[in-house]
């Protein structure tokens, strides 16, 4: 049975788009519904409770008219604790945040309009992060009632525990170790021989395996009591493990603690590969434009609190249509890629090239001491381009032109000094091109 997505807000097209968007990237495994106040949203839950449906998250509207979202996911709280929670926000009041975030176990608000690739990802992860603890909740009720009869049921806690997907280490109130699973011993890569006899050199394999920081706080962790912590470690080798830990009672004592580890290299991998793949050009592997205005503002915010000059280039190659038109595609390719290599060379490391669009490229110039600096610059990348070029048999002459514009003299912000620039690049193409202004 599917369970249900709440969205909340009293604004009706809003709310159609948002449930839209989310029934296009979880519809196939989740219900979204939605509620238009408050009042419909506790009603709602209400009834799909009543239905035995679960509700692992719902997402609520700050500002409503007759109920305020802070007001709306405290109540929810107070009657489904476990239910995850994020708001959107467009206003946001840090003592209504701050509220809602003591008294509601905010899982994160969103400010609005929101980022779609950032409001998917974190409804994922909410929604992992809601799986994950049912399941460990469902591991430790079980390892919580093994417990009590342990000695009498050594045989069906080991089956349980090598019945588990993840890693499963126990230890006791001293921090030394109970019992542990195969695939704790599979994720650690120790020795089949491994066993709980030496406790101390169980936990060095593990402490020597980890990078120097991880280690120290893998150590710190494991002589804590009454905790509850997830995080990841980093192992000398590269690979990551999530780790989760949960403190273990019997009649209301803590008497050890449990973690439950899980290799998440491959996923990690994958995000950061997805990540990088989003902010940078498939074909020079330069950043991106996306990037580019992130790392624009960055210097902009940078350059202004430290009262420093910093400049920015549109440098576009003369007549590059032709070169496609009479050599093809993929010779334009790779001149697009050669001319990108000849480019870096020209700049500092400070420095920050990215791909424009088609054959334009933006730089970042940060740390720029006077006007002087960018006309250096832009000579050498100038320069950088007269020898020809040769690609796949074809002799290539090309030429650029580059438009300069400085922070704060022809700007103040990202969007005026991209205009100025640009201008700039116009008068060089319309007064002959292969020059900077």
């Amino acid at each position: 049975m599917k369970g249900v997505i709440i969205c909340v807000d009293d604004e009706f097209m809003i709310l159609q788009i948002l449930g839209k968007l989310l029934r296009r990237n979880f519809g196939k495994d989740y219900n979204i519904e939605l509620a238009n106040s408050g009042a419909e949203a506790l009603s709602l839950c209400a009834e799909l409770k009543a239905e035995g449906l679960q509700i692992p998250l719902i997402i609520s509207d700050h500002n409503m008219q007759e109920m305020q979202g802070d007001s709306l996911l405290i109540e929810l709280h107070k009657l489904y604790p476990k239910m995850l929670k994020i708001m959107l926000t467009g206003h946001a009041d840090a003592h209504s945040v701050g509220n809602v975030v003591n008294a509601s176990a905010l899982y994160r608000y969103i400010h609005k309009p929101w980022d779609e690739d950032d409001l998917i990802l974190t409804v994922a992860e909410a929604l992992r992060s809601f799986a994950q603890e049912q399941k460990l909740a469902e591991q430790n009720a079980l390892l919580k009632e093994m417990n009590s009869r342990l000695e009498s049921s050594l045989s069906l806690l080991l089956a349980t525990l090598e019945a588990t997907a993840n890693g499963i280490l126990v230890l006791d109130s001293l921090g030394k170790v109970v019992i542990f699973n195969q695939k704790f011993t599979e994720i650690w890569q120790l020795d089949a021989s491994t066993s709980t006899n030496d406790s101390q050199k169980l936990i060095d394999l593990i402490l020597a395996s980890l990078i120097k920081a991880d280690a120290a706080n893998f150590q710190a962790l494991i002589k804590q009591d009454n905790i509850k912590e997830r995080d990841l470690l980093i192992l000398k080798s590269g690979r990551i493990i999530e780790y989760y830990s949960q403190s273990q009672k019997l009649s209301g004592k803590i008497v050890g603690q449990v973690l439950t580890f899980r290799d998440v290299t491959t996923e990690k991998q994958e995000q950061a590969t997805i990540e990088y793949q989003a902010l940078h050009d498939s074909l020079t592997n330069l950043p991106n434009r996306a990037l580019f205005d992130q790392k624009l503002s960055e210097a902009i915010t940078y350059a202004a609190e430290h009262s420093e000059i910093m400049g920015i280039m549109f440098l576009d190659l003369d007549k590059f249509k032709q070169v496609n038109d009479t050599c093809g595609h993929s010779v334009g390719d790779l001149l697009l890629k050669t001319v990108t290599q000849r480019l870096a060379i020209c700049l500092r490391e400070v420095d920050l090239i990215a791909r424009w669009g088609g054959d334009e490229f933006g730089i970042i110039l940060p740390e720029i001491r006077c006007r002087e600096n960018m006309i250096e610059i832009a000579d050498r990348l100038i320069k950088a381009m007269e020898p020809a070029f040769i690609l796949e048999g074809h002799r290539l002459n090309v030429t650029t032109s580059i438009g300069i514009a400085l922070y704060p003299e022809d700007g103040s912000d990202s969007s005026t000094l991209l205009h100025s620039a640009d201008m700039a690049l116009y008068k060089v193409k319309k007064s002959g091109r292969n020059n900077y202004c």
